[in-house]
C-alpha cells in the first residue's frame, strides 16, 4: 500500500498568464516507486486487437492536445479528489473494493508523477507536460493496431488496464467540464488563484472543439459525456468503449 506524506508548496510552470507561477496549499503526495505506464509489455502487443471503427484514438488525441492552462489545473484537482475517494474506500474494513482502490491509488500516482516535477521551491505542476503525457497514453492504449479495451483482462494485467482507463477517465472529465465548473473548482481548490482571472462563461472543451470544426459529429460522440439529472446529482454516462472497458476491469477485480 502506498505511503502518503505531506508536501507544502507547489508551483505551476508551463505557459503565459495564470500558469507562470502559483502555489498550492498543502496536500497529499505519494512516495510510491514510479512505474513506467507508457511501456506496453510484449504480451500486450501480441494479444492486442484492432480498434473498432470508428476508432476513438483521433478524437481523444484532439482533446489531449488542448489540455493546457486551466484544463491542466482542473485535471490535477480532479486527480486529487479521486485520491481522497479511494483512500476513503481503503479505510473501510473488509471492503470488497479494497484491491481496486489500492491499485487506483497506484494508478493515480503514476499520472501525478508524470505531470509533476521537482523545482527549487518544491514540486510544481508542469502544465506543458500534461498534453504530452495524455496524448502518449491515447496512442499507446487506444492505437488502432493495439486496442486495449478489447483485450482480455486477467489478475496479472488488470492494474495496468486500470491505470490506462483512469487516465482517459480524468481527461474526459476535464474536457466535458464547462468554464463555470472549472472556475468554481479552481477557486476552492489547491491552487491560489485570483477569481477575477478565471473565465466563468463558455462551453466545455469538447463542445468548443466541435464548434470550431476540430471534432466532427462522429468524433464528438466518442468524447462526449452524457449528463442526466439535476445539477449536483447528475449521473454521468461515458462513451460506450469507456463503459465497456470499466465493466471488464470491475469483473477482473470481482467488484460486486
Amino acid at each position: 500500500m502506498p505511503q502518503w506524506g505531506l508536501f507544502g508548496k507547489l508551483t505551476v510552470h508551463g505557459g503565459p498568464g495564470i500558469l507562470d507561477t502559483m502555489t498550492i496549499k498543502p496536500f497529499l503526495a505519494a512516495t510510491i516507486a514510479p512505474f513506467l505506464l507508457l511501456a506496453a509489455p510484449a504480451w500486450a502487443q501480441k494479444e492486442a486487437k484492432p480498434a473498432p471503427s470508428p476508432s476513438p484514438e483521433a478524437a481523444l488525441v484532439a482533446v489531449a492536445r488542448h489540455l493546457s492552462d486551466a484544463y491542466a489545473l482542473y485535471l490535477y484537482e480532479s486527480l486529487t479528489a479521486q485520491v481522497l475517494s479511494n483512500e476513503g474506500l481503503l479505510e473501510r474494513p473488509n471492503s470488497p473494493l479494497a484491491a481496486k482502490a489500492k491499485d487506483s491509488l497506484w494508478a493515480l500516482q503514476i499520472i501525478s508523477n508524470s505531470i509533476l516535477a521537482e523545482g527549487e521551491d518544491g514540486q510544481y505542476l508542469n502544465a506543458k507536460e500534461v498534453p504530452v503525457f495524455f496524448e502518449d497514453i491515447v496512442h499507446r492504449y487506444m492505437n488502432a493496431s493495439h486496442y486495449w479495451p478489447d483485450l482480455e483482462i486477467t489478475k496479472e494485467t488488470r492494474r495496468e488496464h486500470l491505470a490506462a482507463w483512469y487516465a482517459l477517465y480524468l481527461m474526459l472529465l476535464v474536457a466535458n467540464a464547462t468554464q463555470d465548473e472549472i472556475a468554481k473548482k479552481l477557486r476552492n481548490g489547491a491552487f491560489n488563484l485570483d477569481p477575477g482571472i478565471l473565465e466563468t462563461e463558455g462551453p466545455s472543451l469538447v463542445d468548443r472543439l466541435k464548434k470550431d470544426g476540430t471534432l466532427t459529429a462522429e468524433a464528438y460522440a466518442l468524447v462526449k459525456i452524457q449528463r442526466r439529472g439535476p445539477p449536483g446529482q447528475e449521473s454521468l454516462t461515458f462513451p460506450s468503449y469507456m463503459e465497456r472497458w470499466k465493466a471488464k476491469i470491475d469483473r477482473a477485480y470481482e467488484v460486486p
